[in-house]
């Protein structure tokens, strides 16, 4: 069988973005985008794919100050 999805092309801020992401869901760190649990390859495709809305990362932290998860929401 034949994989019919095309290559999908990435510029270097969404390579490097994806890169990113892929570091911290390797450290245990969940990512969600709309509260979606979401991998680096969804939120680069998501924001993209909206590239007319609006979203902002917030790099949720315990009261330790560690990085506990990535939300990317829509800002209205």
């Amino acid at each position: 069988m034949f994989n019919t999805q095309k290559a999908v092309q990435y510029d270097e801020v969404q390579f490097e973005l994806m890169m990113q992401l892929g570091d911290y869901v390797r450290q245990g760190i969940p990512i969600f985008f709309d509260n979606v649990p979401s991998t680096p390859y969804d939120v680069v495709n998501n924001l993209a794919v909206k590239e007319d809305e609006v979203y902002m990362a917030d790099f949720v932290r315990d009261d330790r100050g560690n990085l506990t998860q990535i939300r990317y929401d829509h800002v209205s």
